[in-house]
């Protein structure tokens, strides 16, 4: 075989080895794209109630004036300044895709149980009760309903679970502080929200706070950080880095137990019974 055919031989050849290779190269990079995190179906958008031009303070839908005469009712907590409800909301959303334990892709029809997670810290300095109380406890030592005076924030959590969650449109999930008690801790400074299914966190959490807040002279931004992890669910441990914060449970409410359910049901989720 002449020497110009033997080179022409091998060159082809080598062509269709390079060929080949790219295409192998092409297909696994295709089949080793980025990694779908196990267990994620749905995703947070916005949460609303601190910080920012957040309208936390929202006004119960109007009751019968001749049902307040009937029993004698009158709004006497106005007196303590507090005129309305605390109203905090989360909106998220459900991929049609999402993953299943093992990571592997697959179709949502619905999602039976999400469990949302609310965190608020109130600052009781702003709270004109707590404000007057608190000079006579310095002196007193204490008071009745408060047992350190020095404990100037509040922290109230609650966890909801949520079911038949589909994709296709924005969910919303709210819960409230009603005023009795709005009158006692203040003003909120930091509002969490997290979402968990089947035990999974989805996505990251979401966070206000109001700039500038501060616990124990310090700002809040270092107690929202748990380690190296801004992410974290800082209200687990927040009580063990500041001694100026107390936890109280059973002041936040669904909306569905407020007044509120009377409103704009059609946008919220059924709240799962106990």
């Amino acid at each position: 075989m002449k020497s110009w055919m033997m080179l022409l031989l091998v060159t082809l050849c080598a062509s269709m080895v390079m060929a080949q290779g790219r295409r192998n190269a092409k297909g696994a990079g295709a089949g080793a794209g980025a990694k779908a995190e196990p267990g994620q179906m749905l995703e947070i958008k916005e949460i609303t109630g601190v910080a920012g031009d957040s309208d936390y303070l929202a006004a119960a839908p109007s009751t019968d004036e001749k049902w307040k005469l009937k029993i004698n009712h009158s709004d006497s907590y106005v007196k303590d300044g507090a005129k309305g409800w605390h109203y905090f909301e989360v909106a998220y959303e459900v991929a049609k895709i999402g993953t299943d334990a093992s990571g592997k892709k697959l179709p949502i029809l619905t999602i039976p149980e999400v469990e949302v997670t609310f965190a608020v810290l109130y600052d009781m300095k702003q709270s004109k009760l707590a404000g007057s109380v608190k000079q006579m406890a310095d002196k007193a030592g204490g008071a009745i309903g408060w047992e350190k005076p020095s404990q100037l924030n509040t922290l109230l959590t609650e966890t909801v679970t949520y079911t038949s969650i589909t994709p296709g449109r924005k969910h919303y999930a709210a819960v409230c502080v009603p005023p009795s008690s709005v009158a006692v801790y203040g003003k909120p400074v930091v509002f969490s929200v997290q979402i968990k299914v089947d035990g999974v966190q989805q996505g990251e959490i979401f966070t206000e706070a109001v700039k500038g807040a501060k616990v124990e002279g310090k700002d809040i931004a270092g107690l929202l950080v748990d380690g190296k992890k801004q992410n974290a669910a800082w209200w687990e441990s927040i009580q063990n880095k500041a001694d100026t914060v107390t936890k109280v449970e059973g002041i936040l409410r669904d909306r569905s137990k407020t007044p509120f359910v009377m409103v704009g049901d059609m946008y919220y989720d059924q709240v799962k019974n106990r």
